[in-house]
């Protein structure tokens, strides 16, 4: 390699650590999480068809212990990753014969003080939700009134919004 062309890489490559480092989290809304599954409703799809339940424990992909993990597991999480923001996928029975419910935790990031978890969950079997709880809400449509009560500030952590995106999928945002 010329010696100009080294010097230029040599400039850059600060540069390139630089604004990585002060790169912001992503920083993404449970109207984000309708957007993405919207977008890729067939990879949303395929995880149910490569895990179809009914589930009898948790399991998480990829594990949180590395030594547990499959070359199944790992081949799935990264096919998954070519399409789709996804830390990863827990999977568990509801339990007392309620189904199953699969969470694809498509990031967790610090905001301040909190933490805020942005999903899109699958119920096997119609999600019961009750209004007793002020600390979570389920909205019918995935729009902004759901970032407006999130965002109210009127509540402390923990506290959560879900979105209905169809009959067995909903975008879901907790704040801890």
């Amino acid at each position: 390699m010329p010696a100009a062309t080294l010097r230029i890489l040599a400039g850059i490559c600060p540069l390139l650590i630089a604004a990585a480092c002060d790169r912001e989290p992503e920083t993404r809304t449970l109207l984000d999480a309708a957007e993405i599954y919207a977008a890729h409703e067939t990879v949303f799809e395929s995880i149910r068809g490569a895990y179809p339940g009914p589930y009898e424990d948790f399991t998480r992909i990829p594990r949180r212990d590395p030594a547990e993990e499959t070359p199944q597991t790992r081949q799935f999480i990264k096919a998954l990753r070519k399409n789709i923001p996804v830390e990863y996928v827990d999977f568990f029975p509801i339990g007392d014969g309620h189904g199953d419910e699969l969470d694809v935790v498509l990031n967790r990031y610090s905001d301040g003080d909190d933490w805020r978890t942005i999903s899109v969950i699958y119920f096997s079997e119609p999600m019961a939700f009750s209004d007793t709880s002020p600390n979570v809400r389920m909205f019918e449509t995935c729009d902004e009134r759901a970032i407006e009560w999130l965002e109210s500030g009127q509540r402390e952590p923990p506290y959560a919004a879900f979105c209905k995106i169809n009959d067995s999928w909903r975008a879901y945002q907790r704040v801890d």
